[in-house]
């Protein structure tokens, strides 16, 4: 019951975002960026602004309340624009929260397997249990309303890399204790369920653009 709760509250969803990836034109990443802060100011600051560091084929990923199907167009700086709505249960103000001293971003997008997109959402909110027993924050996890082929992704907030992978000091029964109280055969195990529901995965590292 504790569980069945615990994943009711990661997937009720109800705030939706504008997610824009950007590839630049050759010679024009800096100019892209700029034109990127620029529209953060317009729209009064509610924008993050994700650069690429390893892991996909973007350079800039940008997240921010949706309020209209109309995108701005970037096509002056880009050679590829994706432009995306998802949902999530965590709200603008919580992210925020969140997002005020990180410094870099995991960013992790999934395509499920051929009936199981409810079945990966939950393995999403089980992994985040996970976390939270062992003293670190969960992944938000935004779904896929349309727009990408990507069903899901979730985005961990870090102060630096140093942060990201740093695992917090707590005994190996402690870590297995935890995956064992989110529904996981084992610590070790994790990974394994995961993959039990994917066709695709792309693991990514970005950096914050002030």
């Amino acid at each position: 019951m504790l569980l069945t709760g615990l994943m009711g509250a990661y997937l009720s969803a109800q705030n939706d975002y504008t997610v824009t990836l950007l590839r630049a034109a050759p010679g024009e990443l800096q100019p892209l960026i700029e034109e990127a802060k620029s529209q953060k100011e317009q729209v009064n600051g509610e924008m993050i602004i994700m650069r690429h560091s390893q892991g996909d084929h973007w350079d800039l990923m940008l997240l921010s309340p949706f309020k209209s199907l109309e995108m701005y167009n970037y096509s002056e700086w880009v050679d590829f624009q994706h432009d995306f709505l998802v949902t999530s249960e965590v709200s603008w103000k919580e992210l925020m929260e969140q997002d005020k001293d990180a410094g870099l971003y995991h960013i992790e997008m999934f395509n499920a397997a051929r009936g199981l997109h409810d079945e990966l959402l939950k393995q999403r909110a089980m992994e985040n249990i996970y976390y939270n027993e062992t003293e670190r924050a969960g992944n938000v996890i935004f779904e896929t309303k349309f727009g990408s082929d990507v069903d899901n992704f979730t985005l961990g907030f870090y102060k630096s890399m140093v942060d990201f992978a740093t695992d917090p000091d707590l005994t190996d029964k402690q870590f297995e204790d935890a995956a064992k109280k989110a529904g996981f055969e084992s610590r070790s195990t994790i990974g394994f369920y995961l993959r039990r529901f994917l066709v695709g995965h792309n693991d990514t590292i970005a950096t914050k653009v002030r």
